[in-house]
């Protein structure tokens, strides 16, 4: 499913795999087995993909609409990396919007390195449980539950959890090029 929405998204732009590998990094013959969902990209590479193919990385699931709805909890799109302990929930639907909303899961230790982003933004990350470490340009911040921290998106360098339990944050992103 995965794959076949980005060979549709790479058709509309008129991309070869040759050509998104080179946008990307990424082997044309890798992204050729994403495509036939043979294999699963890793979380860094479905971001490089997305960006190379100037789309949020949740528009290539299932269940992610262009108008608004209810989206009930066992509904809600689900990106899941076991490689680097995080788990996606995207909480809006709709992708032409002005605003996307996810629910971030991260096992303890795990930590997420700040991609390039398409185009600038506003972000929030509101802690709901656990703790979080987060770099926004050269500062740290260590946030604990009920904490929220507001940046623009190209400031954004790292995000861990911290302590013995999962961290769960809501982060909101706006315009939606995650």
């Amino acid at each position: 499913m995965v794959g076949e929405r980005i060979r549709q998204r790479r058709k509309e732009l008129g991309l070869s795999l040759r050509e998104l590998g080179v946008r990307t990094n990424l082997t044309a013959s890798f992204l050729s087995q994403v495509e036939n969902d043979q294999s699963s990209p890793s979380l860094a590479s479905l971001q490089r993909i997305a960006t190379a193919l100037q789309a949020p990385m949740f528009a290539f699931l299932d269940g992610v609409s262009q108008s608004s709805s209810i989206i009930r909890t066992d509904e809600r799109p689900r990106l899941s990396f076991s490689d680097s302990g995080i788990d996606y929930e995207l909480l809006t639907h709709n992708l032409g919007g002005q605003l996307m909303a996810v629910v971030i899961r991260m096992q303890p230790g795990s930590r997420r390195i700040a991609e390039r982003l398409s185009q600038p933004t506003e972000e929030f990350m509101h802690v709901l449980r656990g703790r979080l470490v987060i770099t926004i340009e050269e500062q740290t911040h260590e946030l604990a539950a009920g904490d929220t921290i507001c940046y623009a998106g190209q400031s954004l360098k790292q995000f861990a959890a911290l302590g013995s339990e999962e961290a769960q944050v809501i982060c909101c992103i706006a315009p939606p090029v995650l």
